[in-house]
């Protein structure tokens, strides 16, 4: 087949492009140099590509015959980590590491740019390359692109893909209906009031009440709720004082949720309002909960999902339909509200010493 035979021509590129990017990472909303790189790589596929938002970028390829309109979409950004495995190519970016496969997203997708350009003669319809940024921040760059393919009448199908460290190499993973979980940024700050650290009496402390109002949360999901109605709660940042000896003002305690029906989240920060505001009041302190960011659950459109499997099928590339949905999140969600589609993890687990197949892992 002419498709695996470009596939298989593309290796050489694809490992290339995957370390280059994975020794230079940047944060999201500052892929400043993968955007640019990005761009002159389609440029060199003779494929126009435009800047799309603060640092995504859009590639067309337009066949000139009618024809379906296809966008297939990457995230672009790294994360706030130090690499902790020595390769050649290890991050050369103090504090920002590739640690979630957004390297090996961008890399698949330039090198499926490049089989398809060199197939247009054979193709039909248009074709969109998606580089969205700022998919870790939740709140990144989905939507403009979005807008993006609106303005230019939308698409009839958008496809994306995620590397999968649990599962074996050459294996697609991929379910009808939901498929990642919805997320949740949210904040908690704890107001009480300062003091000397040999005077707790004196002083109402933040730090113990915003330890207590993690330890009720995070049970929201068991005590709270119907235990096969899948959520989690995860304080994930704490920050308070400056002084080993000064009681703080203040405590910020961060996290995020993670869940599948959208009404969830209302009452779900609801019940965490009521949690801080309690114990906060027993103290005489206050608590103010918000939420940052919320996006919504991954869920694949059926019939697109079902032509995905026969495409993979006929290509040799083994799939499976896992029972249940994945508790982590992408803002793929974005795109799947606008237009039908499909997202397709793929496995990379690693089998190397010392790595580890946990995605936001220095290893």
């Amino acid at each position: 087949m002419e498709l695996q035979a470009l596939a298989a021509a593309q290796e050489e590129y694809l490992l290339g492009m995957r370390r280059r990017l994975h020794r230079h990472p940047e944060l999201s909303m500052q892929e400043f140099e993968t955007a640019k790189l990005i761009r002159q790589e389609l440029e060199k596929m003779k494929i126009p590509a435009v800047p799309v938002g603060q640092t995504g970028t859009v590639g067309t390829l337009e066949t000139g015959r009618p024809g379906p309109r296809l966008a297939m979409r990457a995230d672009i950004d790294a994360l706030p980590m130090d690499e902790g495995v020595d390769w050649e190519f290890r991050s050369a970016v103090p504090g920002v590491m590739h640690a979630c496969g957004h390297d090996a997203h961008t890399a698949t997708l330039l090198a499926a740019a490049k089989c398809l350009s060199e197939m247009r003669q054979t193709l039909c319809g248009t074709l969109y390359f998606c580089f969205e940024p700022g998919e870790e921040k939740a709140a990144g760059g989905a939507q403009a692109i979005v807008d993006f393919l609106r303005e230019r009448g939308g698409v009839d199908e958008v496809i994306a893909n995620h590397m999968d460290p649990h599962t074996a190499p050459g294996v697609g993973v991929i379910r009808p209906g939901a498929m990642n979980a919805g997320n949740c940024h949210w904040r908690i700050t704890v107001t009480g009031r300062g003091g000397h650290g040999s005077r707790p009496d004196q002083a109402v402390d933040p730090i113990r009440i915003a330890a207590r109002i993690v330890d009720r949360i995070v049970q929201i999901p068991v005590n709270d709720r119907d235990p096969f109605d899948a959520l989690v709660i995860s304080p994930c940042v704490i920050r308070g004082g400056e002084a080993f000896n000064i009681i703080p003002d203040k405590c910020v305690i961060e996290g995020n949720m993670r869940y599948f029906r959208t009404d969830d989240l209302e009452e779900v920060v609801g019940k965490m309002r009521c949690v801080s505001e309690a114990l906060a009041g027993m103290e005489g302190a206050a608590a103010a909960v918000e939420v940052l960011t919320a996006g919504a659950p991954v869920v694949n459109d059926p019939a697109i999902t079902e032509k995905c499997r026969r495409v993979m099928q006929t290509l040799g590339i083994p799939s499976v339909c896992p029972e249940r949905p994945i508790m982590a999140s992408d803002d793929f969600a974005v795109f799947l509200q606008a237009f039908p589609g499909c997202y397709v993890n793929f496995g990379g687990e690693s089998d190397r010493p010392g790595t580890s197949n946990n995605p936001h892992n220095t290893r």
